[in-house]
């Protein structure tokens, strides 16, 4: 009887020590698992194979130029305009105003009634200057004697009538730069002189006589 229980004691003891031998290997087991877990495969700087392949075949279907041109393309969308230089893309191209002048010359007159002054004389198409905004006849006066009115202005010898609202006049011995009051004029190309007279005969002198052309 004390030899059967002497046995089985020995049994049990022996099943522990396997236990926790199997115990201790599950543990090893398991230790060893997750150090294989976290070490990772290195990666390298050169893409697979696969990749390799992929971009040559991009780059034979979209050249070098190609390419450049989809960058530009996506780096100028990705531009802010600024201020006004925005507001001018926007709105188009707009209209600046332009001058244009058409001497005539110098000269001078000492009648009492309209009178050419010599070799003031010169051709000016209307059709030529296109979008015209203003018209006006310029002459620069000046009456030596001081002592009576000097009148200018312009004559369309082509059509046989005067050049309405170009009349200017000076009173004085003052030089002065004279401007009509805006003229038109007449359609197509058409010969236009310079016409003065005086109050008193006496000499009165040209300095100078234009057309100014404002278009836009």
């Amino acid at each position: 009887m004390v030899k059967t229980l002497f046995s089985i004691r020995t049994l049990l003891i022996i099943l522990i020590i396997l236990m926790l031998g199997n115990l201790a290997y599950l543990d090893f087991l398991a230790y060893k698992n997750s150090e294989t877990i976290v070490v990772q495969k290195p990666i390298t700087s050169q893409p697979p194979n696969e990749i390799q392949n992929n971009i040559q075949a991009i780059n034979q279907m979209c050249p070098t130029a190609c390419i450049a041109q989809i960058y530009e393309a996506t780096v100028s969308s990705k531009k802010i305009p600024e201020g006004p230089t925005a507001a001018k893309a926007t709105t188009g191209t707009s209209s600046q105003t332009k001058e244009f002048f058409v001497p005539f010359g110098s000269g001078s007159n000492a009648t009492d009634d309209w009178e050419d002054v010599p070799g003031l004389k010169a051709y000016i198409d209307s059709t030529k200057y296109s979008s015209i905004k203003n018209v006006v006849f310029e002459a620069s006066v000046r009456i030596p004697t001081g002592n009576e009115k000097a009148y200018v202005r312009l004559f369309n010898e082509t059509d046989k009538h005067p050049v309405w609202f170009s009349d200017v006049s000076l009173e004085g011995g003052e030089a002065k730069l004279l401007v009509s009051s805006p003229i038109i004029l007449d359609s197509g190309n058409k010969l236009y002189k310079v016409q003065m007279k005086t109050s008193l005969k006496f000499t009165a002198i040209l300095d100078q006589a234009r057309i100014h052309i404002t278009t836009n």
